[in-house]
């Protein structure tokens, strides 16, 4: 996923799939905890398609935020599950691709609430759960996933 994609800053600036990848052992190494997450938006027909990474320590003021965006064809995804899926799957490649390079701790975060009453997209909250876990990593929902929430749906945007 990140390696066939434009891999951009937080200041929206391009780097190597090479350099990112050596930001990632170095960020990591200095005790960083990794973040990724995915959130995307319909807009004139197109889906907007964002994958952060993000590395945060609570009680380090280094912090980093990488990004990928693509677009697709909004009619690829018919339903709100088919969208959900190919959001969590995204965030998994990416966090599958940079796994042998982190050292601390990786979480994915998807964008899904936890609350039926709120939620639309709680109904797939278990399922989306135990596909991320069960390939080792942890992970967030709503109001705790804000890679996804938060950072990746800033960038959909724009």
């Amino acid at each position: 996923l990140l390696k066939e994609n434009t891999i951009r800053t937080f200041e929206n600036k391009i780097i190597s799939y090479k350099d990112f990848i050596e930001k990632v052992k170095e960020l990591t190494e200095e005790g960083l905890d990794v973040y990724v997450g995915t959130d995307s938006q319909v807009i004139k027909e197109k889906l907007s398609i964002v994958t952060c990474v993000c590395f945060y320590k609570r009680g380090i003021s280094k912090n980093e935020i990488f990004y990928a965006k693509r677009r697709e064809p909004a009619k690829n995804f018919p339903t709100l599950r088919s969208r959900m899926l190919f959001e969590a799957y995204k965030s998994l490649e990416a966090a599958l691709e940079i796994d042998p390079h982190v050292i601390s701790e990786l979480t994915v975060h998807l964008d899904i609430g936890s609350d039926p009453k709120r939620n639309k997209t709680a109904k797939f909250e278990k399922e989306l759960r135990m596909l991320i876990r069960s390939q080792g990593f942890g992970c967030e929902v709503k109001p705790n996933s804000w890679a996804s929430s938060s950072i990746a749906d800033k960038y959909t945007k724009t």
